[in-house]
């Protein structure tokens, strides 16, 4: 089996960004972050517009986000992320650093972005699949730049998400030919769809963020990207189309 190229590059990508952004921080004026933050927003909800209309069941792709969602939520995803976040700030703090709720809020956010996009965790399936990597090579540029800037406010803690990236791609990677049945067209097209509404999540936190609106829980609906492939294999049995 050739080594994962692409699960490589977006580790190291998630790295110099973090290191990067922790630099940028003494550097950049507050106004220069906070326009930072408006494009990629912007960017993210394109991205994941142009993911959403390629879906291939409407009814599945909804039904995955309600019933994703309702399960994070019951399992408390988020919240569990953001103790464990505090945790590890509170061990590694050396007196001077800050563990406020917005600090804390974007690093679950940062989490979302290099851990569970659906875009990432589909790449890591089909460099396993077939050793395609140019998915994962194109998140890598994006995400070296998103963590860049997220990076500018948090500091280099976001460096410590390339461990967890790195075993739940790689994991991915391993695992692509035992769901490789399952991942017909139209599941592909169903979970990418999925991701591309935790993208839309994604770029509204982030704008939120610039203009004081209630944020969205996305570690919450990570489970909607399992359950679309779930879904959309039940929906194959059905005698007609929804």
């Amino acid at each position: 089996m050739q080594f994962p190229i692409g699960i490589a590059a977006n580790v190291a990508a998630v790295i110099l960004g973090g290191l990067a952004g922790s630099l940028f921080k003494k550097i950049l004026p507050k106004r220069a972050v906070e326009m930072l933050y408006m494009s990629f927003g912007f960017c993210a909800l394109a991205i994941g517009v142009v993911s959403i209309i390629r879906l291939d069941s409407l009814t599945v792709v909804v039904l995955s986000v309600i019933v994703g969602g309702l399960i994070g939520e019951l399992c408390r995803i988020d919240s569990g992320v953001q103790r464990l976040i505090r945790f590890t700030m509170s061990r590694l703090s050396r007196g001077d650093d800050d563990d406020s709720g917005e600090k804390v809020e974007l690093l679950c956010l940062a989490m979302a972005i290099i851990c569970f996009s659906g875009t990432g965790l589909f790449g890591a399936l089909s460099e396993g699949l077939d050793g395609d990597h140019s998915i994962l090579l194109a998140k890598s540029v994006l995400d070296l730049f998103t963590v860049m800037v997220i990076a500018s406010s948090t500091g280099k803690l976001v460096v410590l998400f390339s461990v967890p990236q790195a075993a739940i791609f790689t994991l991915c990677f391993f695992a692509a030919g035992l769901v490789s049945s399952a991942l017909t067209e139209q599941a592909v097209a169903n979970f990418k769809a999925v991701g591309g509404i935790l993208t839309v999540m994604v770029g509204y936190n982030m704008l939120a963020g610039q203009v004081g609106l209630k944020k969205i829980r996305v570690l919450s609906a990570v489970p909607a990207l399992v359950i679309s492939i779930a879904l959309t294999w039940a929906a194959g049995l059905l005698p007609f189309a929804v």
